[in-house]
């Protein structure tokens, strides 16, 4: 066989061929972003079309819808555009676009179309989106996807909502003169829109009064009560000691786990004259009386049935003024036989100190319980 001489086919080509920037002319993308709209728009059904539905309900009948696009009624419209303001993209600018179609809506009465109920209706979301839209720049906007339902529990009157999802592509153009080297791209996220508008602000309450109300309830209440002959402490203006006489005391603190429940109340009076062998008495009346006003939170030691509690009140010696006056209450709850009391009032004249236990007091009722309380 006779070997052929077969020559490359060159042409006009360049030999060699290599591979290196060229300058094409193309239509450049400045910004695209993807738009998602979801609305639901009430339409006026046809006054035909209601009255025919009217009737097939009356008559126990099934009604159904449906809703779709009417093909090549998709629009766009570019309303305008003011700049967005964003310092680090200068020709960022708020765009505002309009995107139309046509829904044609059809109902049924037990699956067989309703004649005179079959027609259109026009379906507008309006869109603003910041974009990269420099001057020299055009819009090119279009709806790439509808989906359409009737949403037929909530006609109202002559009036069907539509559920009508719009997806729309939004991209910035302009014809350049390019050297490029390429890949594929894809659109960007959307950015959000500051509201200029009105801002509803926070509802603002009146301040409350957290020395007043609410109170804390208390972690632990208790209760002391004795009336008898007691032996006790009273001094005014430096004068006094122990004494005996009838005591009346009532305390009742965080009554119910509730601190406005307190209350202290004590009556004293002294016995004048001779007082029984081996009991010690002053020469002067020590009567007084005592209320407690304020209560602060009581510190509880539940292990040892303690309680303690401060606070004021008003103490009234015999013959003398009311004078104001701090005290100190303890109280211990330790069964069998082991209750005590201790008040201590302290007046700007009259210091008293009562300390009572349930062997030299028979009588003596304490008791100290646990409070349930919200944590603070």
């Amino acid at each position: 066989m006779k070997k052929r001489n077969v020559k490359s086919i060159q042409g006009r080509q360049v030999v060699p061929n290599p591979i290196g920037p060229e300058c094409i002319r193309v239509t450049k993308v400045y910004d695209w972003v993807v738009l998602t709209n979801r609305d639901r728009n009430k339409v006026q059904i046809p006054e035909e079309c209601f009255a025919a539905i009217e009737d097939a309900r009356h008559d126990g009948n099934t009604i159904t819808a449906t809703c779709s696009e009417v093909v090549g009624t998709r629009s766009c419209d570019f309303i305008g555009a003011i700049p967005a303001n964003i310092p680090t993209v200068p020709g960022a600018q708020i765009v505002s676009l309009a995107f139309h179609v046509h829904i044609r809506v059809q109902f049924f009465c037990n699956g067989d179309p309703i004649p005179g109920c079959n027609f259109v209706v026009p379906v507008s979301f309006m869109d603003e989106v910041i974009l990269c839209f420099p001057e020299g720049t055009e819009i090119n906007c279009n709806i790439f996807d509808v989906q359409c339902t009737v949403v037929l529990n909530q006609m109202l009157g002559d009036m069907v909502v539509l559920d009508v999802t719009m997806c729309k592509d939004v991209q910035v153009e302009a014809e350049v003169k390019l050297e490029v080297e390429a890949k594929f791209c894809g659109p960007r996220p959307v950015i959000p829109i500051e509201e200029d508008g009105f801002i509803c602000p926070t509802p603002r309450f009146p301040q409350q009064c957290p020395t007043f109300f609410p109170t804390l309830n208390c972690d632990c209440q208790g209760s002391a009560d004795f009336t008898g002959e007691a032996t006790i402490s009273v001094t005014e203006g430096g004068i006094g000691g122990l004494t005996t006489g009838q005591l009346d005391l009532t305390a009742l603190v965080c009554d119910q786990c509730t601190l406005s429940g307190s209350r202290i109340q004590v009556t004293f009076l002294d016995t004048l004259g001779p007082t029984p062998i081996g009991t010690p008495d002053a020469d002067i009346d020590q009567s007084f009386t005592f209320t407690a006003s304020d209560f602060n939170q009581p510190v509880c030691d539940l292990a040892s049935g303690t309680l303690t509690v401060t606070g004021t009140g008003t103490i009234t010696p015999a013959g003398g003024l009311p004078e104001n006056a701090g005290f100190t209450l303890i109280l211990t709850d330790l069964d069998p036989a082991g209750d005590t009391a201790m008040l201590t009032i302290n007046g700007s004249s009259t210091v008293v100190i009562i300390s009572l236990t349930e062997g030299a007091n028979p009588g003596l009722e304490v008791e100290v319980g646990d409070c349930d309380r919200f944590p603070v």
